[in-house]
C-alpha cells in the first residue's frame, strides 16, 4: 500500500528534514569536553586527574597550576612474571566421572574433583602499575585566580590554565594517536617567562614493591627514568624518556632535576616501552631518544596530526539530549551535585558522560588492545582484580558501543586481543575438558596469556563454557554491521568452526527427552539459593552462548557457502537444551530441575538472550520474553551496588523495552558517586575502586534505548526514558547495514524524524513500540505482519531516506 500522506505535508515534512542536522549542530563542538574549577591537592586522589591516552600510552595529569604532578601509563605496565599459570592435563575418565557426578546430581562430587584434578597454579603478570611521575615545579608570585582545568574530548587535549602577578598561563598535553608521543606544552605567562623545575620521579603511595629498581638518566636535553623488576623476572623492565625542548631562556641539570629559567615555551615529549627480557640491552640502545629526535617538534602540528585520526573517529556519533545552555557551561563537579540532588536526569549531565564515555573508550584503545578494568590509567600498584582483562562481564562491556557507535578503529584492538588469546584458549580446553576448541580463560593481564584463571572451589572457571561464545559476539556484531564478508572469512568463521568442534566434543550425554546436557556447566559468580555448589548443569550462560555460536556458524557457513560440518552443528543446535520457566514465572537459571534460583546477585548471566544476544524478543517468543520481564523484575528488587551489574541491568531493561528501568539505572550511575569530577568512574558506588567499566559503557546503554537494531530491522526509541521526552542523536550504526544519520524525537508532538541510509538495497521492518499513526516519506512503506507497531520500509542502496513518523496516541 503506498503512502497516502498529503503532498503538502510531505513536502514540508521533507523541509523539515532537511533543516534537522541543524538540530544536532546547535551543541557546539567546543561543548564536547569536560571541565573543572579544582584539582587533586595530593597524591591520594589521583583519580580525580584528568586523562588523555592513545590505547598504548595514557598520562594522567593532576592539573596542579604550580606543583605540577603527571602519571604516565602504558598498555604493557604489568608486574612481570615469575612463571605461567599453569594446570594439568585432566585424564579422560576423571572427565568421565565429572560429567556423570553432574548427570547424577552429585554436584558437590564434581565440583570437588574438577578443582582438585585441575591442579592450577597461580601464575603470569600481575598486578597493572603505573610506569612513573613527572613533576613540574613553578615559583609562586602572587595568588592563584580564574583556575580552569579542561579536557577536550573532541581531540584528547587537556588544558590548564590560571592567573597570578605575571599574567595567564596555559599548560596543554595530549598522547597522540598519529605518533605515539606523550606531548606537553608550557607556554610563559602575558607578563612574565618561564622559569620551572621538571625531574621524572615516583612516589611512596604508587606502592611499588620494594624489590624493583629506578634508575634516573638525565641530561639537558633528555630525561629518563629505567626500571628493572626483581632478579627472578628475567631481566624485565621498562623505561619512559621525555625530549626537552626549550625556546628561549637557560637550561641547567642540578642532579636529576632540569632547571629552566627565563623561557618562551618548554616542549616535552615522552615515550614509554616494556621490556619482557633483558632490559638494560635494549636500554643501551638508546632506541626510543632516537625515535623521539625523529619527531617534528612543533605543538600544533603534533596536535593536528593526532587530531586529524582521534577527532574524525570520535564526530562520527553525537548526542543532544536538549539541555539548557546554562546547564551546558557548568563544570563536572557542579553537574554531578545537582544530578546527586535530583530524581530526574540533569540533561547536560547526560549529553557530557556519554561524551567522556567515547572519549575514555577511544583513549583506552588502540589496534592491538582493548581497554582493561582501569582503561589503561592507574596510579597505584594495588589496583583492584589487578586490573586484569575480566572475560565474564566487564570487557565485553566496556566495547559494547563500539560497534553501534562506529569506531572499527578501537573494536580492531578486541579483535586482536582475542586472536592473541587462541592458542591458549585451545590448550584450555584439550588440557581441562578433553576438547578441540576454544575454551576462555575467565580473566587475563593482557595479551600476553589466555590461559585459565583461578581455580577454586568456588568457581570451577573451567564450566563456563559460555564465556567464549559472549567474546566472540561483538565480532558477529561487526559483520552485522559493516557486512565484511573478508572479515567473516577469515577472522570469525575459523573460531566459530572451532566452537562447533568444542560443542561436537563436549556434549556427550542426552536427558530423557534427548537433549544434550551441559554436564559441568557455570554461571559466573552465582549459585542456587537452595544448593551452595557452583557446577552444576545447563545454566542459561552456557546454553544461551552455545545457541548464539552455533546459529551464527551455520549462518557463516550458508553466507560463505560452506558445507562442512553443516549438518552436525545443525542437529547439534537442535537438541540443545530449552530454557525453563519457574514457579516465580521467570526465566530458571539452570534449566535442571531442582535449583531454585538466587535473584539477589550481581550477575544477569540468565538474560544473555535478552542482552548482548537478543534471541528472544515480544514477537518472536512472548512467553519466554514475559518470563524474562519477570526475572528482571524479580533481579531489580535488590539494589546494585556495583557498576557492571547496573550496566548490565540498564542493557537488559532496554532490550526488555523498559525505559524507567534504563532511567533508574542511569540515575542510580550518576547519583551513588560512580562518576569522579573527571566523569572517569569506579567499580563500585561512593568512588570505591577506580575503575572505567561505568564511563566506558554508559554510551551503548544510551544508545540501545534509542536505537535497538536487527537483521532486516529497525526499532526507533524502543527504550526511551519518560523524562527525555526530546532531543537528537546521529551517527548510529544499525546491525543491519544501516545507518541512522540523523533520528530527533519530540515527544510531546508525539513525532520522530530520522534519516536512515543503507549499504543494501533491503526492506527494513522499522518498530515503533508506542504505535505508528502514520508515516510521511518519499520511501515505499506497506504494512507489517507485526500490527501497527511497525511498518515495511524498502531502502535504496546508498540513497538518505527520511522519514517523518506519527507516534499513536497511547
Amino acid at each position: 500500500m503506498k503512502n497516502t500522506e498529503s503532498k503538502n505535508f510531505l513536502l514540508y515534512a521533507i523541509a523539515v528534514l532537511l533543516c534537522f542536522p541543524q538540530a544536532i549542530k546547535a551543541r557546539e563542538f567546543s561543548l564536547r569536553q569536560g571541565f573543572s574549577y579544582d584539582y587533586p591537592k595530593n597524591y591520594d586522589d589521583w583519580e580525580d586527574s584528568f586523562l588523555s591516552g592513545n590505547g598504548k600510552m595514557g598520562i594522567m595529569v593532576f592539573g596542579n597550576p604550580l606543583d605540577e604532578t603527571v602519571v604516565f601509563n602504558d598498555r604493557g605496565f604489568n608486574l612481570a612474571k615469575k612463571r605461567d599459570r599453569s594446570f594439568a592435563e585432566v585424564p579422560k575418565p576423571v572427565l568421565d566421572s565429572i560429567r556423570q557426578f553432574c548427570v547424577d546430581g552429585e554436584f558437590a562430587k564434581a565440583n570437588k574433583l574438577a578443582v582438585e584434578s585441575a591442579q592450577w597454579k597461580n601464575g603470569g603478570e600481575g598486578n597493572r602499575h603505573p610506569g612513573f611521575l613527572m613533576k613540574i615545579e613553578i615559583p609562586q608570585n602572587g595568588k592563584i585566580k580564574d583556575y580552569k582545568r579542561i579536557c577536550n574530548f573532541r581531540t584528547g587535549e587537556i588544558i590548564v590554565s590560571w592567573t597570578d602577578n605575571r599574567g595567564k598561563w596555559e599548560r596543554r598535553s595530549f598522547v597522540s594517536r598519529k605518533d605515539n608521543v606523550a606531548v606537553q606544552y608550557l607556554t610563559a605567562p602575558s607578563k612574565a617567562r618561564i622559569s620551572c623545575s621538571i625531574r621524572l620521579d615516583i612516589d611512596p603511595k604508587m606502592n611499588f614493591p620494594r624489590n624493583m629498581l629506578f634508575t634516573k638518566e638525565s641530561a639537558v636535553d633528555y630525561l629518563a627514568m629505567r626500571v628493572k623488576y626483581d632478579k627472578e623476572r628475567g631481566g624485565a623492565g621498562y623505561e619512559g624518556v621525555t625530549r626537552v625542548l626549550v625556546s628561549g631562556g637557560e637550561v641547567i641539570l642540578n642532579g636529576d632535576v632540569l632547571n629552566i629559567s627565563d623561557a618562551k615555551s618548554v616542549l616535552l615529549l615522552t615515550r614509554t616501552q616494556k621490556y619482557y627480557e633483558n632490559s638494560e640491552e635494549y636500554w643501551a640502545k638508546g632506541e626510543i631518544q632516537k625515535q623521539l629526535s625523529n619527531l617534528f617538534p612543533d605543538y600544533q602540528k603534533l596536535l593536528g596530526r593526532h587530531t586529524a585520526e582521534h577527532g574524525t573517529i570520535y564526530d562520527r556519533v553525537k548526542l543532544d539530549l536538549n539541555a539548557l545552555d546554562k546547564d551546558r557551561s557548568l563544570s563536572n563537579e557542579k553537574l554531578l551535585e545537582i544530578q546527586q540532588q535530583s530524581n530526574y536526569p540533569v540533561m547536560a549531565l547526560w549529553e557530557r558522560i556519554f561524551d567522556a564515555g567515547r572519549y575514555y573508550f577511544l583513549s583506552s584503545s588502540s589496534e592491538l588492545t582493548p581497554p582493561d578494568l582501569l582503561g589503561i590509567w592507574t596510579g597505584d600498584c594495588q589496583a583492584g582484580w589487578g586490573g586484569f582483562y575480566h572475560l565474564d562481564a566487564n570487557l565485553n562491556l566496556q566495547v559494547s558501543s563500539g560497534n553501534i557507535a562506529a569506531m572499527p578503529e578501537a573494536m580492531e584492538g578486541y579483535f586482536k586481543i582475542n586472536e592473541a588469546w587462541r592458542d591458549d584458549f585451545r590448550l584450555n580446553a584439550r588440557n581441562l575438558l578433553g576438547c578441540r576448541g576454544l575454551l576462555a580463560c575467565g580473566n587475563t593481564p593482557g595479551q600476553q596469556s589466555g590461559l585459565m584463571a583461578g581455580i577454586n572451589d568456588y568457581y570451577p572457571y573451567q564450566y563456563a563454557t559460555g564465556e567464549e561464545p559472549w567474546l566472540l559476539y561483538p565480532f558477529w556484531e561487526y559483520f552485522l554491521v559493516t557486512g565484511d564478508t573478508d572479515f567473516l572469512e577469515k577472522r570469525l568463521y575459523p573460531m566459530l568452526k572451532e566452537l562447533g568442534h568444542f560443542y561436537e566434543d563436549f556434549l556427550t550425554h542426552v536427558d530423557a527427552n534427548s537433549r544434550y546436557i551441559f554436564a559441568g556447566s557455570v554461571s559466573p559468580e552465582n549459585q542456587p539459593s537452595n544448593l551452595k555448589v557452583s557446577l552444576l548443569n545447563n545454566s542459561n550462560f552456557d546454553i544461551s552462548g552455545a545457541k548464539f555460536a552455533l546459529s551464527a556458524l551455520l549462518e557463516s557457513c550458508r553466507i560463505l557457502g560452506k558445507k562442512e560440518g553443516v549438518e552436525i552443528w545443525s542437529g547439534i543446535l537442535e537438541k540443545l537444551p530449552p530454557y525453563l520457566i519457574n514457579s516465580d514465572g521467570a526465566l530458571q537459571e539452570w534449566s535442571w530441575p531442582g535449583l531454585k534460583d538466587n535473584y539477589q546477585h550481581r550477575h544477569s548471566s540468565q538474560l544473555m538472550m535478552i542482552w548482548p544476544y537478543r534471541e528472544i524478543t515480544p514477537e518472536n517468543d512472548k512467553q519466554l520474553f514475559d518470563a524474562a520481564v519477570r526475572t528482571f523484575e524479580l533481579k531489580d528488587r535488590f539494589e546494585a551496588r556495583q557498576g557492571h551489574d547496573l550496566l548490565h541491568r540498564a542493557l537488559i531493561a532496554a532490550g526488555l523495552k523498559n525505559g524507567k528501568a534504563v532511567e533508574d539505572k542511569l540515575l542510580s550511575l550518576t547519583r551513588n558517586g560512580f562518576y569522579y569530577s573527571t566523569l572517569a568512574s569506579s567499580h563500585n558506588e561512593k568512588h570505591a575502586i577506580f575503575c572505567t567499566d561505568v564511563c566506558n559503557s554508559l554510551p551503548s546503554i544510551i544508545l540501545e534505548m534509542l536505537v535497538s537494531s536487527m537483521p532486516e530491522q529497525l526499532e526507533l526509541l524502543p527504550a526511551l526514558p519518560p523524562s527525555l521526552s526530546k532531543g537528537s542523536v546521529s551517527g548510529i550504526r544499525g546491525r543491519n547495514r544501516v545507518i541512522v544519520e540523523n533520528l530527533d524525537w519530540d515527544m510531546a508532538r508525539r513525532q520522530i524524524r530520522c534519516v536512515l541510509r543503507s549499504d543494501i538495497d533491503q526492506t527494513l521492518t522499522l518498530i515503533v513500540r508506542d504505535g505508528i499513526a502514520s508515516i510521511s516519506t518519499k520511501a515505499y512503506t506497506e504494512p507489517s505482519s507485526l500490527g501497527n507497531i511497525a511498518r515495511k520500509v524498502h531502502l535504496k542502496k546508498g540513497v538518505k531516506t527520511a522519514l517523518v513518523v506519527h507516534v499513536a496516541n497511547k
